[in-house]
């Protein structure tokens, strides 16, 4: 048996947009083929986009692919006599610019209509983190043509699904901390609903909210800003300050907190693409079913 762990993400447009939109903006993303600094001397590129039909709907599969962008043109150390390289031994140097090392690649699904995408965040010694796999599309999404023709597309990490109960369970919740940009309108329930036209009626991109406790025992949020809040753990984040049963001081923050969740498969009887595609079916029915519970019971 093989495992691999699998991250998500929320892509949202704003206004007009639907689901081929959507696959649109995927499609001209990956003809930019352009690379995007990730982290150190690591730099990534979305490296392959592709539709797939699935349960009758267009889904979009690719890859991610992570290498490491080496500095031709910086010190370099000679490890046998323990000091820099000389020149003479710089010139033996021929690597080609467009050849890098530390090749990696991490597929990963897209679903349109519920604008998720999914993508496998480790695979053995290798990885592609959260944050890697937001700062990848949110600057290629930056990219001059994709933002005239699409408008500005907020990636957000998706939370673990614990991570908003561990702030808002807290024994004594100090400080609460709401920060939220317009949800996808296509597929909203009535709070999300009203709140995008409570927004965009205001002219409003994002709304900030911050709760403080007046006493010791704590913040006691109501309905509404618990649904304020669901709404922006996958549309912004959630922060929260306060105390445990102990005195102790306690902070958590949603997008500290990321959803990442391992799968096993045979490879024997399943490919890696496919454990990946089963995974995220379940995952993003988790994802739509307990904002729905959340956001219906209130």
């Amino acid at each position: 048996m093989k495992t691999i762990t699998v991250g998500a993400l929320n892509v949202v447009m704003p206004v007009p947009h639907n689901a081929q939109r959507y696959v649109d903006l995927f499609q001209k993303a990956f003809k930019l083929k352009n690379p995007v600094k990730l982290r150190g001397d690591f730099a990534g590129m979305l490296g392959s986009c592709h539709i797939q039909e699935v349960d009758g709907k267009n889904i979009v599969t690719g890859d991610f692919y992570k290498f490491f962008d080496l500095n031709l043109s910086g010190q370099w150390f000679n490890t046998l006599e323990q000091k820099q390289a000389e020149e003479d031994e710089l010139a033996q140097i021929n690597i080609p610019e467009f050849l890098k090392p530390h090749f990696q690649v991490f597929q990963f699904v897209f679903f349109p209509k519920n604008h998720r995408l999914f993508w496998i965040a480790k695979d053995q010694q290798d990885g592609f983190s959260p944050g890697q796999a937001q700062k990848l599309l949110s600057s290629i999404f930056d990219e001059f043509k994709l933002v005239r023709e699409f408008g500005e597309i907020e990636v957000t990490i998706e939370p673990s699904t614990e991570s908003l109960q561990l702030i808002l369970g807290m024994p004594r919740l100090k400080r609460l901390s709401i920060e939220v940009s317009p949800p996808n309108p296509d597929d909203l329930d009535e709070a999300e609903r009203k709140l995008f036209e409570k927004m965009n009626n205001q002219n409003a991109n994002r709304i900030v909210t911050v709760l403080v406790a007046k006493g010791s025992e704590g913040l006691a949020p109501d309905d509404e800003t618990k649904m304020l809040a669901e709404i922006a753990k996958s549309n912004g984040h959630v922060s929260g300050h306060g105390e445990n049963e102990e005195g102790q001081t306690i902070d958590v923050s949603t997008s500290e907190h990321p959803m990442l969740e391992k799968t096993e498969y045979d490879p024997n009887t399943e490919s890696r693409s496919e454990a990946l595609l089963t995974k995220s079916r379940d995952l993003l029915s988790i994802i739509v079913r307990k904002s729905r519970d959340l956001l219906n019971a209130h």
